[in-house]
This record gives C-alpha cells, sequence and structure tokens, in this order.
C-alpha cells in the first residue's frame, strides 16, 4: 500500500510539471507586490514593474497567530523582518536591489541581515536573503542556579517567481539553522547529579541543534476570480535533522481545481502528504525506531452564489497509513456561507469545517523545541469546528474584525515534565528529579475562541494595531488544558516622528496557564503516578524598535527588547532572558 501510494505521488508531481511547462508564455505582464524581501507573493493588477524598493523606517503590522497545539510563548530573542518590499516602474529613479544590516546587542548578541531582490526579466523575480542571530547570555532560573542559555539562529532563503501566462510559478529554496541548550529547569535548585560533567541523567545542560533544509515549487493564479476555470499546484519538501541524531523527510503535494458549472463552481483540493522520522521512540513498540505516514485528502465543494452572497457546500475526507498504526479514514464537513450587505463597509461570515492534523517530528520540534527529542506524536483530528465573524470598516481609517469559533478536537496533544527519585548509593537521601524535556499526554478536547482585531491609521504618521484572543476549554479526562492560556493579547503602535526618525513598540500579553508535573516513586517504577499542577504567571513582554536615516543609503537603529524587565517562562522552567539591548546600521543599495 506504501509502494502504491508512492507511485500515485510521483505520477501527479510528473503530471503538473508537463503542465506548468505547456502553459508558459512571456508575453504578459503584470505587477509585483513583494510580501516579504525573500518571500513575495504577486498580486493582481496590471503590469510587472522594473525595481525593487525597500522602505526600512515604514513600520511591519504584527501578526499573532495563536495555535492550539501550544506554540511557544513569544520570544525577545528574535528581530522582525523588514516591511515589504514593492516592486514600481521608475526610469528616472535608481530605488535599488536590497539591503545589509549589521548590529551588536548586549551580552554579545551580533546580528546581521541581508536582503536582495533583482528583475531578471520582464516576467521574472529573483531574491535572496540570509540572517544570522545569536546570544551568549546566561539565565537565573527559580532555584537560584545560574545557566548557560546560549542560542543562535541562521536563515538562507532564495526565491525566484515566473509569470506563466496569468498564473506564478514560484520556486524557494530554504535552509535554517537553530542550536540552543536544554537549560530549564522547574521551581528548585537542580539536584546536585545534574551539575556534575558528563551527566546522563537527563537533558540538562546538553546542546541541541535542528537544521533544516527544503524546497517549495507552486502555481496559482493570484488574479483568478471567484468563477475563473483555474488549476494550481503546491509541492513541499524538506530534510530535517537535530544533534541527538534524529532525522527527517517531509514531502507534500497539493493540487487545487476551480472549474465553473451550469450552475455555480466545483471546487476541488486534493493531495498527499508523506513523511518518515527516524532514530524516535515508537510508543506502540516501545522501542527506538522509525516511522512513516502517507495522508491522502480531497476536498471537493460547490459553490453557489456571486460576491456579495455565497455559499460552499463541501467535505473533507483523508485517508491516513501509518507504519505503526491501523488503516484509517476521516470526514468532516466543509460548510460556509458568505454575505456583505454593505460592500466594502461589512462582512459577515459563518461555517462548519473540520481539519486532520499531521503532528509530524519538526513540526512538534518547532512547536516546543525543549521536547523530549525521541518524541513520537500521535496525530490529532478536529472532527468539527464551527465558526463565525464580521469584518468591515469603521471608517476609512479604521478596520475591524470580529470572530467565534468552536472545535472538537480528538488526540490533542499536551506537554508535561515528568519527576522520579534517582535511586544512586552515591546520593542519600535519593534526590527527587525532574526531566527537562517534555512528554506528551493526549485527551479529547472542546475549545470556545472568541476573538477582537482593530487597525487604526490616523495618518500618515502613526498606525495602531490591536488584538485579544479569549479561550475557554473543555476536556475529558485532564483537569487543565495544560499550557495553554485562558486569554492572550498583542498590541503595537508605529509612529513617523519626522522622514528621517521612526518609532515603534510592540506590546504582548499572554494570560495564566497551568503546567504539568507527574511524579513516581523512582525512575523504574510503576506505581501510580501523581499529578501536581503548577501555575505560569500571566507574561508581560515590551519590546521597543527605533529607526534613523542618516542618508538615502545609510541608516542606524535600536531595539530595546523586554523592556518590562520581565523573566516569564515560555515553558515550565525554561525563562527568556530578561531586559537586553540591539543597536547597528543599515545601508541600501
Amino acid at each position: 500500500m506504501f509502494k502504491t501510494a508512492r507511485y500515485i505521488f510521483t505520477l501527479l508531481i510528473l503530471g503538473t510539471t508537463v503542465f506548468a511547462q505547456a502553459q508558459q508564455d512571456t508575453t504578459l505582464t503584470k505587477e509585483v507586490m513583494v510580501t516579504k524581501a525573500y518571500k513575495p507573493t504577486i498580486s493582481d493588477a496590471n503590469k510587472l514593474n522594473s525595481m525593487p524598493t525597500i522602505d526600512e523606517s515604514e513600520h511591519q503590522k504584527p501578526t499573532f497567530n495563536y495555535s492550539i497545539n501550544s506554540q511557544p510563548v513569544f520570544s525577545t530573542f528574535s528581530v522582525n523582518p523588514l516591511k515589504a518590499a514593492i516592486v514600481e516602474t521608475s526610469k528616472n529613479q535608481d530605488n535599488g536591489y536590497g539591503l545589509v544590516r549589521a548590529g551588536l546587542g548586549t551580552t554579545f548578541r551580533p546580528y546581521g541581515e541581508v536582503f536582495f531582490n533583482n528583475q531578471n526579466s520582464r516576467n521574472s523575480l529573483f531574491g535572496i536573503h540570509a540572517m544570522h542571530l545569536s546570544s551568549f547570555d546566561d539565565i537565573e532560573l527559580e532555584g537560584g542556579n545560574k545557566v548557560d542559555a546560549p542560542f543562535m539562529k541562521n536563515e538562507v532563503d532564495l526565491f525566484v517567481k515566473h509569470l506563466v501566462r496569468d498564473n506564478v510559478l514560484s520556486v524557494n529554496l530554504d535552509f535554517k539553522h537553530d542550536a540552543f541548550n536544554y537549560y530549564g529547569y522547574p521551581l528548585t535548585a537542580v539536584p546536585d547529579p545534574l551539575l556534575e560533567g558528563g551527566q546522563t541523567i537527563n537533558y540538562f545542560d546538553t546542546k541541541q541543534s535542528f537544521a533544516k533544509g527544503g524546497i517549495n515549487v507552486g502555481l496559482k493564479n493570484p488574479t483568478a476570480e471567484y468563477d475563473d476555470a483555474t488549476i494550481g499546484f503546491d509541492f513541499n519538501y524538506h530534510y530535517f535533522g537535530t544533534k541527538t541524531d534524529q532525522r527527517e523527510h517531509y514531502a507534500s503535494f497539493v493540487l487545487d481545481v476551480q472549474q465553473p458549472m451550469v450552475t455555480g463552481v466545483g471546487l476541488l483540493e486534493g493531495g498527499v502528504l508523506y513523511t518518515q522520522a527516524s532514530d524516535i521512540y515508537l510508543q506502540a513498540d516501545s522501542a527506538t525506531g522509525n516511522r512513516s505516514q502517507i495522508i491522502i485528502h480531497a476536498k471537493p465543494a460547490w459553490f453557489i452564489g456571486d460576491e456579495t452572497a455565497n455559499i460552499t457546500l463541501g467535505a473533507n475526507t483523508w485517508f491516513i497509513m501509518v507504519s505503526d498504526e491501523d488503516t484509517e479514514a476521516k470526514i468532516s464537513p466543509n460548510i460556509r456561507a458568505n454575505w456583505t450587505p454593505v460592500p466594502e463597509l461589512i462582512s459577515i461570515y459563518a461555517g462548519i469545517d473540520g481539519d486532520y492534523v499531521s503532528n509530524h517530528y519538526s513540526k512538534i520540534a518547532y512547536e516546543n523545541p525543549f521536547v523530549d527529542p525521541l518524541h513520537d506524536v500521535m496525530n490529532s483530528f478536529q472532527k468539527f469546528r464551527f465558526y463565525g465573524g464580521f469584518d468591515g470598516k469603521f471608517s476609512k481609517k479604521t478596520n475591524f474584525k470580529i470572530s467565534a469559533e468552536y472545535a472538537m478536537i480528538d488526540n490533542q496533544p499536551f506537554y508535561y515534565l515528568s519527576e522520579a527519585l534517582y535511586l544512586d548509593p552515591d546520593y542519600n537521601p535519593a534526590p527527587s528529579i525532574v526531566d527537562n524535556t517534555f512528554k506528551i499526554l493526549y485527551d479529547n478536547i472542546d475549545r470556545l475562541k472568541l476573538n477582537a482585531e482593530i487597525f487604526h491609521a490616523s495618518s500618515d504618521k502613526v498606525d495602531l494595531t490591536a488584538s485579544v484572543n479569549y479561550y475557554n476549554y473543555k476536556l475529558d479526562e485532564q483537569e487543565e488544558a495544560w499550557n495553554l492560556p485562558i486569554w492572550d493579547a498583542n498590541f503595537n503602535i508605529g509612529y513617523k516622528v519626522n522622514e528621517q526618525l521612526s518609532l515603534s513598540a510592540d506590546i504582548f500579553l499572554m494570560g495564566e496557564r497551568k503546567a504539568l508535573v507527574i511524579e513516581s516513586a523512582n525512575l523504574y517504577s510503576s506505581a501510580a503516578a501523581i499529578y501536581r499542577s503548577n501555575n505560569l504567571e500571566t507574561a508581560f513582554d515590551l519590546n521597543l524598535k527605533g529607526n534613523y536615516q542618516i542618508t538615502n543609503q545609510f541608516s542606524v537603529f535600536a531595539q530595546l527588547n523586554n523592556f518590562g524587565f520581565q523573566k516569564y517562562q515560555r515553558w515550565f522552567g525554561y525563562p527568556v532572558q530578561s531586559f537586553n539591548m540591539l543597536a547597528g546600521i543599515s545601508y541600501s543599495f
């Protein structure tokens, strides 16, 4: 069955590649908007223009996407990328090709970043982005120990986009490398056995690194109307590896078809996902080995209506083959209604759908980097999601969105720490040691989410963004939705003082969460476990940024991270770095 699925996967890729080649046409011109300097998208317009511009000082509206899969709390380590580079024609002005930024922060925090965009022809774009950021700081834990908490982030991205008739053919290559320590330990002082050199009790003070390289090839028509006949595809592949010797191959292919019918429009999304992870602990076999899965999905639907009022009726189906589990099939509805009573002023929507979530190895590793590196996480199934809301404008300068959703999810993973007595004759009495890498437990969960967002631009100099989310959880077995907050919010304000100076501030908030420690009698005991709930206090993070334009080419920047001086915990036992600074210079060319 696995071999048959692989053959189908290969044929789909080959067939779509032939289609893309058959559609090539270099006579069409379009306008291109690059949404990020290194990952552009091509928007609907009339012509492809000639030169990118990078406005370093203009503030970027932040995004905040909370995931039920317990995304790590926002990190003060990162440097926000520049706002979109915009491709536009200007024969009388040389707008340059890119930007170089370099800086240094407190606790020896070197930073460097390069953006480059170039149009090779009237119908193509090419670009490169590279970034390095690292820190060699130490952090004081709750128990009083001062520990090394270095990290390093490296990224390289390359993209090519080419117009193919009405479609955009894109190729993206990327590589990222993250290095860090398992530096955390919760509540108490680190036990003596963990402070010994070369200890193998758990991962405390062990170095870890993630490396991922991949390719994405896609074809889509960004100018298509709702009733146009279109076909597009998206192919992704990456190879992921860790310092602790885990490896993952990930490949996915999705085909999108839109075809007008006598009544309405037929829609079809179909695809296949393949993953293989090695050197992980297989729960089904209680041994270390390899795990692979193939997930085939088909999502047919029928669209009726027009741009003012419409309804989509369909179903989402999945066929799942996992190497150490029984083959199974899943289905959920896909129904959505949209109504725009006042065009460009207010829109109302509501729907019912579902989703099958592949909790493959690298997804979990990036979601919680301090999870046990041998982890083997079950997939989740969102059986139903009831959602609705409305968005629109209070005025020409103020946009808003209000929404609500209720989701029913099976096999939702939750993270916890385990604790046991360390039985060694050299230590009497035996110390109780907490593993500082997280393990996984599961429960079925119903989640209510309420969301409100607003964006206001009072003038060309000031813009304000605010987003607030409230959550309510109902679980079958667990007492709490471990590590998930009841609410979170973020606020951003940007102010352009004059043509040279621009300032911005970001405020991130996350409500209290509950963290779980499961205690057993000793490392080898099968006695009943004791569940201990621990509070994670509200996280508050204030970041201030400034940029001063010296000349057309040179500018200086400064960033104050975690200006609230709060050592909140991203994960239980892992506080973030407190207040730190970063400053540097930029050169555009």
